[in-house]
């Protein structure tokens, strides 16, 4: 049993296969037995999520995708799984927090190396409408805060733990060039910064770097909810229209997930 692949014992899991931790997605069969439980958690717990704005239509992206929950966990197993043979690129992330998400994604991901973008005193204020309910003020999810409780030397110690992780402690829009803090090819990203102005500086840093297609996951797409369409949503559409790139989405719910092409 691998480091990380803690067997819980709590009695809810007893009665599950590993296919009903995983919703059989193929992909996540190398995940070990804690990341099947803890996707199985996240995914129970999303596929509640009833908001008061949900509607049928999508505002920004086409609706004739699915929009089922996909947490984090199937992000990062299919982000190996996308690039199996380890010649596309490393992985960015761009909103870290209390590090919980990178801590999975690297063990997942190994081979690669995982950037993770962030200044640590929560979200900036916004200048797009936000529902009230999304918790979105500023100075929301910084550390030490009301939401997260982790110390900065804290999230650095657990993020120590795995060698794969590289921490670029700096605001997203005043960030330098790709190559200044080591990356070149990339091959997934992960976004995970809320609101619409940290979601267009990532974006603009991705420009920057060298990929061809990358595979991508936005933390909080909420599409169908037209109270959150001036944010990530909106940033992303901006992005590929401007550039012209291509793009497939492959989910359009809570989440979103998109394989992104540059055309050449």
């Amino acid at each position: 049993m691998s480091k990380f692949d803690v067997q819980h014992s709590d009695a809810s899991f007893q009665h599950l296969s590993s296919d009903d931790l995983v919703d059989s997605v193929a992909a996540m069969d190398i995940l070990s037995t804690y990341h099947k439980r803890n996707h199985y958690l996240l995914n129970d717990g999303a596929k509640g999520y009833d908001p008061p704005s949900w509607i049928d239509v999508d505002n920004i992206f086409s609706d004739e995708v699915p929009v089922h929950p996909m947490t984090h966990l199937e992000w990062a197993a299919l982000v190996r799984n996308f690039d199996s043979d380890n010649t596309k690129g490393d992985i960015l992330e761009f909103g870290v927090a209390c590090a919980g998400t990178i801590r999975d994604i690297a063990p997942i991901n190994s081979d690669k190396t995982v950037y993770g973008f962030d200044h640590f005193k929560g979200l900036e204020q916004t200048k797009q409408e936000t529902p009230d309910y999304a918790g979105w003020y500023k100075g929301a999810f910084r550390l030490e805060g009301s939401e997260y409780r982790q110390t900065y030397d804290r999230v650095v110690e657990d993020c120590a733990q795995f060698p794969n992780i590289t921490l670029v402690v700096q605001d997203i829009h005043e960030l330098n060039e790709p190559s200044d803090y080591g990356i070149t090819k990339i091959s997934a990203v992960h976004i995970d910064v809320d609101i619409y102005e940290p979601t267009v500086s990532s974006l603009n840093f991705v420009d920057k770097c060298e990929w061809d297609e990358i595979y991508m996951r936005f933390d909080d797409w909420h599409g169908h909810e037209p109270d959150y369409d001036q944010h990530e949503r909106l940033a992303c559409k901006e992005w590929i229209d401007r550039n012209g790139y291509g793009v497939n989405v492959m989910r359009n719910g809570l989440h979103g997930e998109l394989i992104v092409t540059r055309n050449k």
